[in-house]
């Protein structure tokens, strides 16, 4: 056999790994209760198809009704158009902005039924905060599942005002009982306009039986409805609408503020931040009230997270075309929850921006063959050298070596890079990017953050482009003057004056202000400090999001120190004694308490943290 047709057969078996070594780590979720057929109605003479179904997942129940797809999802992970058929052209593009994704079922407060005696049964479910989601009609039947389904983890109460309506997980409190009759007596105030009834309706309150006619009425002002629906709090519990965000459990050296000091802070007037002072070397700062971050921390409700975003609901979110039609919400729902294996090589395409966002799928098409094209050639401009010409192309030399060294040592751990021909395509990978951008070349670092990307894309030539998709962002992290990382650890240590000014005060009598124990989380995003690929992957998903912060890797810095600000004061550390501490933490660190302490960080920070990004010289 050809040493060309060994490397093909090892790549054939590389492309057929088992699912442990392909997914490295794994969330217990659940399929608790799915049924097809259930139609959202949403005009008079117009339902979407879908699908209702529970997920349990670490001990919290969620429910999502996700739409069919105008579409379908290739082996290679591309979208594939296939229009609907039996519906307008404008229904089959607005299906998606009626999708319910997964939300906590403690954020459903109750469920109307309606079983007429001829006809189909349906269900209408009104959130705790008085939003109320499409009428579901359960076409092929499933009423009864569901609800014996719900029983098994939640419980049921009939309303005292209505025998139809049924409180989720309700107390057996007369008084709340009678108080959620009455908020279900007709739509609650803060329901969607999309289900009002027109003025001047005589039959307004009997909502559930008459509900399609106001739909039908509203039709425009529903889209925008339930486009702001899609986008706010309500699908994921965003932490700066109510607090609702998700802390983590107590624990050394973690302090928070209360959710109305955050918001307090993220506010126009909100420039007090404590109470006493400190003075730094930067100007003098409220410190840090103990007794309530302390209180905060342990009586702050932990939000549950959705199950990561699959590929029946990845579908539920680009429209016939292929294009995404809730770009902020996609954002928020990723940040939030990750993105599930088998559709993290294509979502991440357009996370990093090889993929436009408003691409369609036959554009993308064209995007990546043309990037097929260009790769082989930026490859055939080295692998073309001669062994005559590399002996007088000295950078060269030096640049292959670096990358050969480097990529021996990387992530060898791994399942993935177990095989030889993998890690021969990631030197490829690198060795195409020092000749792509020669002026930048190879630098030590570099091989941490293309391996995972491999490892995802399982393509040399579309890991290149992700690369260097990545690259373009994180470039100024590997120039020699080193302008990138000085701008953000200035950054960090404006951040840190502000946040915790008793820390700012121990590292300034330290002389560590300069923060450089903090590198080598900057210069790879943390590529280094969790234990599996897993959190790695689900980490960078969530930075490249941008949904809190295009910097949230610093206010993630600003948290891992906040977490352990404790044990560095209490040991009275210095310098070394902080950057060794630092080292150790590598695969000891909590990724979803290291997430939600920076996204509280974020929160407090509010303007003024903002401000600090902006004097280091970074972009909003």
């Amino acid at each position: 056999m050809s040493g060309e047709s060994a490397d093909a057969l090892s790549d054939c078996e590389d492309a057929h790994l088992s699912d442990e070594e392909y997914e490295m780590g794994s969330i217990e979720k659940e399929l608790v209760y799915a049924k097809e057929g259930v139609a959202a109605v949403v005009a008079r003479k117009e339902r979407i198809m879908g699908r209702l179904s529970l997920i349990k997942q670490n001990d919290v129940i969620f429910l999502a009704w996700l739409p069919n797809s105008a579409g379908s999802m290739l082996p290679d992970g591309t979208f594939h158009t296939s229009p609907l058929t039996g519906h307008p052209a404008a229904s089959i593009t607005d299906r998606t902005l009626y999708a319910v994704h997964p939300i906590p079922l403690s954020e459903v407060k109750a469920i109307r039924k309606h079983a007429p005696s001829f006809g189909t049964q349906h269900l209408v479910l009104v959130l705790s905060n008085g939003l109320t989601l499409p009428p579901l009609y359960f076409t092929n039947g499933g009423v009864k599942g569901l609800f014996s389904a719900l029983r098994e983890h939640t419980d049921l109460l009939k309303s005292l005002e209505d025998p139809n309506t049924y409180l989720v997980s309700a107390s057996g409190d007369p008084l709340q009982q009678s108080l959620s009759g009455l908020l279900l007596d007709g739509l609650p105030p803060s329901a969607s306009a999309a289900f009002l009834p027109k003025a001047g309706d005589q039959d307004g309150a009997g909502m559930v039986s008459q509900v399609w006619e106001g739909v039908s009425r509203m039709t425009a002002l529903a889209k925008q409805t339930t486009q702001a629906f899609l986008e706010g709090s309500v699908i994921l519990s965003a932490p700066a609408a109510e607090g609702a965000a998700g802390v983590p459990e107590a624990s050394p050296g973690a302090e928070w503020l209360s959710s109305e000091a955050a918001r307090e802070a993220a506010g126009a007037e909100g420039d007090r931040l404590s109470s006493g002072e400190a003075a730094t070397s930067v100007g003098v700062f409220e410190l840090l009230d103990r007794d309530l971050l302390e209180s905060a921390t342990s009586s702050a409700r932990n939000a549950p997270r959705p199950p990561p975003l699959n590929q029946e609901e990845w579908l539920s979110f680009l429209n016939p075309e292929g294009r995404i039609v809730s770009e902020k919400a996609l954002r928020q729902r990723i940040f939030y929850s990750g993105i599930a294996m088998e559709i993290r090589k294509e979502v991440w395409k357009f996370l990093l921006g090889l993929y436009p966002m408003n691409s369609t799928a036959a554009e993308r098409a064209d995007i990546i063959k043309q990037k097929r094209l260009q790769y082989g050639r930026v490859k055939a401009q080295w692998t073309s050298i001669s062994p005559e010409q590399a002996a007088k192309f000295g950078k060269w030399r030096e640049r292959r070596s670096r990358v050969e060294k480097d990529v021996r040592r990387t992530d060898r751990a791994q399942a993935f890079y177990r095989k030889k021909s993998n890690v021969r395509q990631l030197q490829n990978v690198l060795l195409s990017y020092a000749m792509y951008n020669f002026d930048l070349g190879y630098v030590q670092g570099m091989s941490d953050l293309a391996a995972p990307l491999l490892c995802v894309m399982r393509d040399e030539a579309e890991a290149f482009w992700c690369f260097a998709c990545l690259m373009e962002k994180l470039e100024a992290n590997f120039h020699t003057d080193c302008r990138g990382m000085q701008a953000q650890l200035v950054a960090l240590s404006s951040l840190m004056a502000i946040l915790d000014p008793q820390l700012t005060s121990h590292l300034e009598s330290k002389e560590a202000t300069n923060f450089y124990f903090c590198y080598r989380w900057l210069l790879i995003l943390f590529k280094r400090e969790f234990s599996s690929y897993e959190e790695i992957m689900r980490l960078w998903e969530a930075l490249w999001t941008g949904h809190v912060s295009p910097h949230f890797h610093i206010f993630m810095c600003a948290g891992v120190l906040g977490l352990h600000r404790r044990a560095i004061m209490d040991a009275d550390l210095d310098f070394d004694g902080i950057l060794r501490y630092c080292i150790q933490l590598s695969g000891r660190l909590d990724m979803a308490q290291v997430l939600r302490c920076a996204e509280k960080l974020c929160i407090l920070a509010g303007r003024a943290g903002q401000e600090c990004l902006m004097a280091a010289g970074l972009k909003p």
